[in-house]
């Protein structure tokens, strides 16, 4: 069942991170201008939920985790390049990672591993079947909201940004190699297919209908 998760948290008496923290530190965790806390609000905070709310069931199953932290958790990861063991430490015990997703107490769970596979996975089968790129959409309203915020005029050209493509996301090991492996032989001309045997071009032919 789809349920829009709340855009501000709680903070618990005992268990809210500025509470705990003090001096360098806690300025630290509060400065506006720190990665985690322009993460939370450029990127995380912009996240229209309801666009996957057609990844549920409307009426059945346990209200789902929210999809803000969800999408969060695998930008971070593209971002930093970690693997999902990394991933995961870091959202349980690095205070910034925690805020940069909107976790500001100690307390604050994050979606259990299977629930963060089974959305990857949702999302990549949704896309199979609908022709639908939900990352895409997703990544295009946040972009809307920055370049209204930041009143970007398209005049000017920012080559500092780096371009996540959301595939890379959810796909396999296998999908990543095939999917290489495809873009390389779409550079081969004929003289090129020369050089193969018979049973190299069987195999190739095979591969590319996958």
């Amino acid at each position: 069942m789809f349920k829009k998760s709340a855009k501000h948290t709680q903070g618990d008496l005992f268990c809210a991170v500025p509470s705990i923290l003090e001096g360098k530190s806690l300025n630290q965790y509060t400065n506006e201008d720190g990665w985690h806390n322009q993460f939370r609000k450029q990127i995380v905070s912009r996240i229209d939920e309801s666009i996957f709310k057609v990844l549920y069931n409307e009426t059945m199953g346990a209200p789902n985790s929210p999809v803000s932290v969800l999408v969060g958790m695998m930008v971070l990861k593209d971002a930093f390049d970690w693997s999902d063991l990394q991933l995961f430490e870091h959202c349980r015990f690095n205070l910034l990672v925690r805020s940069a997703l909107g976790l500001f107490n100690l307390n604050d769970e994050i979606p259990t591993d299977s629930t963060y596979y089974l959305f990857r996975k949702r999302i990549h089968q949704y896309n199979r079947d609908h022709h639908e790129d939900l990352l895409q959409k997703t990544f295009d309203v946040v972009t809307q909201g920055q370049i209204k915020d930041f009143e970007v005029n398209g005049k000017d050209i920012r080559m500092d940004s780096k371009l996540i493509g959301s595939n890379i996301a959810y796909f396999s090991r296998y999908e990543i190699i095939h999917q290489t492996f495809v873009l390389f032989c779409k550079t081969l001309n004929d003289r090129d297919l020369l050089l193969f045997s018979e049973d190299d071009k069987q195999q190739l032919k095979s591969l590319l209908k996958e």
